[in-house]
């Protein structure tokens, strides 16, 4: 029997604990006297449950303790654990539920005393808060306000964790504390005593950074090309080395350009302090020496003095664009008529050319016209049953020039020309030719063939004139004999195609 109560007196002593325990399993004692009561009983909130402490009046004859647990003051109470130690930490109990302890000691052959006195509390979130968890604040006078899990009676407030030299104060919901001077990041620490008894076991805590001034280190910008035009990129810039804040810019015509810190919109790095945003310049805006300012207030709220960039800002406003339309007018032409420039430095309009859609300075260009009042232009010499691709560029005197939209159209596809009537009459030693025009847009010639026999083609007559005027339709010939001649007139059009007349003779 002696052999079993030592081999369980080392097994519960083997458990670890805080530092006031029981020392010797081999403590005498007289079995008639009954086992000391644990009082002194105590409760500490810790962040995950409640730490219970007690005392004892004579510890040399117990030889652990057992803890009991109930869910009211008269309630059952059940066995929660054992220990050797003055102390248990009771974790995995509900948030708002009051818990009441009760301790009882036990001695050797596993008597157990009497409990002890009652002692409850509500286990729960302590916390302190600063000016309802803002991040930031410029006023050394911060509102705090307190979470607790039962009614607090008494409390310690302080930004040193030690608590050196500060006085317990009445506890309320809410109160006023003037932080210590210099900007900074400032952590309070505040502990409590509950109405019920128990206390914080350890202090809670909260911080804010206190910012009382906010300043621009520069401003400044950068452009694609040294005088930026509509559609061009300029990236503005507000240094500060403080994140958290807003940034603006304003400049001739823009009042306020938001800047970032967040990594988007062309800002280089998230919260860096720096802020910055890529803008592309709108069509309608043209600024000469434009002064650029930065504006900056930081998280706490304050406002930065206004600093503008060093450097003035230009922007070029290139020539207003023209509205293109491309028509086919035949298997070889195409007519482009354009809206009329309306920039007063105007230089000139360059027509550019493609097969392919993209159209730019790099295409064919087909012609330069420096009359603004010359808005038509007719595209010649084009092969039948292609798709042309045009357009114009305007210029202006300092060299910016403006596209239009782009603009096409397919040629037609190309037929023989409309054959004309040959008619001859002869007088005297001449055959006096006559024939109905063709009327085709795409007209290039007529060509009068003459033969000493039937079958004249242009490729066995004589050729004796060709004509460019589409309008005429005579042609005398001086007959070098008496002999009969044989006539047709070829009608060819700007691709080469050829359609004869009727053969006429001349006796």
């Amino acid at each position: 029997m002696k052999k079993s109560i030592f081999l369980l007196l080392v097994a519960l002593l083997s458990l670890g604990g805080c530092s006031r325990h029981i020392d010797s399993p081999d403590v005498p004692f007289n079995l008639s006297e009954q086992p000391p009561v644990p009082i002194g009983l105590k409760l500490l909130h810790t962040v995950d449950g409640l730490d219970l402490s007690w005392q004892i009046s004579d510890s040399s004859a117990v030889r652990y303790f057992r803890v009991y647990i109930a869910d009211s003051l008269d309630g059952a109470y059940r066995f929660q654990d054992s220990t050797t130690e003055f102390s248990l930490v009771i974790e995995g109990l509900s948030d708002a539920q009051a818990y009441y302890f009760r301790v009882a000691a036990v001695i050797s052959g596993a008597v157990e005393g009497e409990k002890s006195q009652v002692v409850a509390s509500i286990p729960g979130l302590s916390a302190v808060i600063i000016n309802n968890e803002d991040k930031y604040t410029n006023s050394q006078s911060v509102s705090l306000s307190f979470v607790v899990p039962v009614t607090a009676s008494l409390m310690q407030i302080s930004e040193d964790s030690n608590f050196a030299g500060v006085n317990w104060q009445t506890y309320r919901a809410t109160v006023s504390k003037d932080l210590s001077s210099g900007d900074g990041v400032k952590r309070i620490y505040v502990r409590f005593q509950f109405g019920d008894g128990s206390a914080s076991e350890k202090p809670v805590s909260d911080s804010i950074i206190l910012d009382t001034r906010a300043f621009i280190d520069s401003t400044y910008f950068t452009t694609s090309s040294p005088n930026p035009v509509a559609g061009e990129a300029i990236t503005f810039f507000v240094v500060t080395h403080e994140s958290g804040g807003t940034a603006y810019i304003s400049f001739t015509g823009v009042n306020q350009l938001n800047l970032f810190d967040d990594g988007s919109n062309g800002d280089f790095a998230a919260n860096d302090g720096i802020y910055s945003r890529r803008y592309i310049i709108p069509s309608d805006l043209e600024i000469v020496n434009g002064l650029v300012t930065g504006h900056f207030q930081d998280g706490a709220g304050n406002n930065a003095d206004n600093r503008p960039a060093l450097t003035r800002l230009n922007i070029m406003k290139a020539p207003a664009a023209v509205m293109l339309v491309a028509t086919a007018q035949s298997s070889s032409v195409i007519r482009l008529s354009w809206s009329q420039a309306t920039d007063n430095d105007f230089a000139s309009y360059q027509i550019y050319r493609s097969t392919s859609a993209t159209v730019n300075t790099g295409s064919d260009l087909v012609t330069i016209i420096t009359s603004r009042s010359t808005v038509t232009y007719t595209d010649e010499n084009l092969e039948p049953d292609m798709i042309y691709y045009y357009r114009v560029y305007v210029f202006d005197n300092t060299g910016l020039s403006t596209p239009s939209n782009i603009s096409s159209d397919t040629t037609q596809v190309n037929v023989a020309p409309v054959a004309v009537r040959l008619a001859v009459q002869v007088s005297g030693t001449s055959s006096i030719l006559t024939w109905t025009i063709n009327g085709d847009d795409d007209f290039g010639s007529y060509q009068i063939y003459r033969g000493t026999g039937a079958g004249v083609t242009d490729s066995t007559a004589t050729l004796l004139t060709i004509i460019n005027e589409q309008s005429t339709a005579t042609f005398t010939d001086t007959r070098p004999t008496t002999s009969t001649y044989y006539y047709r007139v070829y009608v060819f059009d700007k691709q080469g195609m050829r359609t004869g007349s009727n053969e006429v003779a001349a006796p």
